[in-house]
């Protein structure tokens, strides 16, 4: 293998974590961070990053010793992890304001030992304790000073980045504290970031020259399945599906609101006799914990849940993810459909989406507090969305992995994704001029100022009797024009910024 630490890193490997071989990039990162170098970690869920870490805590040949500091965003997270590790013999622990304050002062204790590494292998902290805790950072300092502090690894790292979809205040301090500590080497690992998030991120951390790891973005087990809402959807529908395709199977479906995942999983308990729980930020600690056990141990099969549900969670036999609206972005529909089929059997991904959908969306991002750029790229990021929604030609697969930088044969898809299974033919295709509607909805908003999408329907379709017929646009689209394609025009006119959206509380 060509390093001093090679047979020590074998014999982790086998005695400690069980396992036989690695997967793809996970000895390159560990050799790297063994080496004090930096290293940027992509892979996809399920790829194996945290092994990349938790395996070179326990090798004290490498260049560098001592404990391994782990950013983590959730303290659910972290208490998954280490209580794996501890089941392993391997002593992590956690830092936060949930911690023991006395295990917490042992902790700190511990930094003045002359050997602090056979007291803690890793430490798990949240980036708000690490960004508020001046006697933590002066804990590090002191490792840092007597050449005790291994490495410093920042998980979930495309929550560093403004640019990504999940984006957090506390992670934006770690570059400035990491430069408190010269020398440290750093491992950042992400599930999902495109290329732009990637450069984001390194400049942030001071990471720059670092070695970046890719796997591919492909999940071949996953099925694909996207599904316009038209005028007919109902929630009923989803019940269906999961009585008729997924009975007593395990799975998550994502809502845009509270409120919604109450009314889902009351719907499928009630009508469908699924076991179902709901899942958001006001639930109580103690009820979140017991939805989630009980939905690991399978006494429940499907979690309702909003997007604060997910991050950490790691059941391999989810069968199925459904989103019954559309996600924020791209990034964010990999990830939490990346939640299925982490044992590598077959599974499905359905999301139900309207205009209505992207619009609620838009509206959440104008009424928002932030920076303008960081809103034109919320902007951007739902548009791909939409365009995904849309195209029914081309291959899911594919146009998620272009996404991500990443080119992708449609051949290899295998008939996994709606588009590829019931191919649209050629003769199925009907093109169609929407330059008269998108000119007429111009023209009426222009001389009407203020309108809904519904009000301009009723305009270019002439009918009730709130506009004059000397309207400008009034009645053109009178026949051969279905409601949904006007609502779609005046979504791409917004899209595009030849319309601008103003909300107003009713």
């Amino acid at each position: 293998m060509g390093f001093p630490w090679s047979q020590d890193v074998r014999r982790a490997l086998k005695d400690r974590f069980r396992l036989t071989a690695f997967r793809p990039h996970q000895l390159e990162a560990i050799n790297a961070t063994l080496s004090g170098k930096d290293v940027f970690v992509l892979m996809p869920t399920g790829g194996g990053k945290s092994l990349c870490y938790q395996l070179p805590a326990l090798v004290d040949s490498g260049k560098t010793h001592g404990i391994t500091i782990v950013i983590s965003p959730l303290r659910s997270l972290m208490h998954d992890q280490i209580t794996s590790l501890v089941s392993k013999g391997i002593k992590a622990y956690e830092y936060s304001s949930g911690t023991n304050p006395n295990i917490r002062r042992q902790i700190l204790e511990a930094f003045d030992l002359s050997e602090p590494g056979q007291a803690y292998n890793l430490l798990y902290v949240t980036p708000e304790m690490l960004s508020s805790s001046d006697v933590f950072l002066a804990g590090l300092k002191k490792l840092h000073a007597k050449r005790r502090l291994a490495r410093i690894v920042v998980d979930e790292a495309h929550c560093v980045s403004q640019w990504g979809h999940d984006f957090r205040k506390d992670y934006a301090n770690i570059g400035k504290i990491r430069d408190k500590l010269p020398g440290v080497p750093l491992m950042a690992l992400t599930a999902t970031a495109t290329s732009t998030v990637i450069v984001d991120v390194q400049s942030n951390l001071s990471i720059n020259n670092c070695l970046v790891l890719k796997q591919s973005f492909n999940r071949e087990n996953l099925f694909y399945d996207v599904r316009d809402k038209g005028t007919t959807f109902k929630v009923a529908e989803i019940g269906s599906l999961i009585q008729n395709k997924h009975r007593d199977e395990c799975g998550i479906i994502y809502v845009l609101s509270r409120r919604a995942t109450e009314d889902l999983a009351k719907t499928l308990e009630e009508t469908f006799k699924i076991k179902a729980a709901y899942y958001h930020a006001n639930v109580l600690e103690l009820d979140k914990a017991r939805i989630v056990k009980e939905w690991q141990e399978g006494k429940l099969k499907v979690i309702v849940a909003t997007i604060a549900f997910g991050m950490g969670i790691d059941k391999p036999d989810v069968r199925f993810i459904i989103h019954q609206g559309p996600p924020k972005s791209l990034e964010a529909y990999y990830q939490e459909t990346g939640r299925a089929g982490r044992d590598g059997k077959p599974s499905f991904c359905y999301m139900w989406w309207s205009y209505g959908d992207f619009a609620s969306h838009r509206r959440m991002i104008l009424d928002g507090e932030s920076p303008t750029r960081v809103k034109q790229q919320q902007f951007e990021n739902l548009s791909m969305v939409s365009w995904y929604c849309e195209e029914a030609q081309k291959c899911r697969r594919e146009q998620v992995l272009a996404y991500f930088g990443e080119k992708f044969d449609r051949a290899d898809c295998k008939r996994q994704c709606d588009t590829c299974s019931y191919p649209v033919q050629e003769q199925q295709v009907v093109k169609k001029d929407y330059t008269q509607v998108a000119v007429a909805i111009l023209r009426a908003v222009e001389s009407v100022a203020e309108l809904t999408a519904g009000k301009i329907n009723e305009i270019l379709q002439g009918r009730g009797k709130n506009f004059a017929k000397d309207t400008p646009g009034y009645g053109v689209a009178k026949k051969g024009f279905e409601t949904y394609e006007l609502t779609r025009v005046t979504y791409h006119l917004t899209v595009r910024n030849a319309l601008k959206e103003n909300h107003v509380a009713n």
